[in-house]
């Protein structure tokens, strides 16, 4: 998340939005509503903690870095303590649908996901689950099929975003793309 263009690959990077994705499922609602990208870093520390120092190293923007370095320290609040609401009476859809088809394995299902989600949201992203090792997880299980999830054979090139191009043609360039 703040070290995102130090890495070649942003596969990483797509699991924290997907972590984000399933946390929302298990709670019925957003996981970090920030009002704005300081805001949204508090609320995110808050639940994970301050990121560890490799982490904070990592960071390019001399900004970021003195925003992040003159934050009070926190401590992670364990998942379980976090995710009540993911409890089996909750309403979200998940457990809903669980109860529903009567699920009496229900609250190792419950912590079998919440060890998935504290694999997805990892602040540095060498440490985080990876797309291949998340859909192995046992959480996944049933669903999983490596037959049915290739690969890409080669990652995006983002090189692009580093392009110092005048308004203009960004304009073009994407125009030519939705066509």
């Amino acid at each position: 998340m703040l070290t995102w263009q130090k890495y070649d690959s942003l596969k990483l990077v797509d699991i924290w939005s997907a972590g984000c994705i399933f946390a929302e499922m298990l709670e019925g609602r957003p996981l970090f509503p920030g009002k704005d990208h300081v805001h949204q870093f508090s609320i995110i520390t808050e639940l994970l903690g301050t990121p560890s120092d490799d982490v904070i190293q990592t960071i390019g923007s001399e900004n970021t870095l003195r925003f992040v370095q003159s934050l009070q320290k926190r401590e992670k609040v364990p998942f379980s303590q976090k995710f009540t609401n993911a409890e089996p009476e909750g309403n979200h859809i998940l457990f809903v649908l669980v109860k529903f088809l009567n699920n009496l394995c229900l609250l190792l299902k419950f912590h079998v996901a919440l060890d998935l989600l504290e694999r997805m949201l990892v602040f540095d992203p060498r440490k985080r689950i990876t797309a291949t090792e998340a859909l192995a997880h046992k959480y996944l299980e049933p669903y999983h099929d490596e037959s049915d999830e290739p690969a890409a054979s080669e990652t995006f090139d983002w090189s692009f975003d580093d392009t110092d191009l005048p308004v203009d043609e960004w304009k073009v360039m994407m125009y030519k793309e939705i066509l």
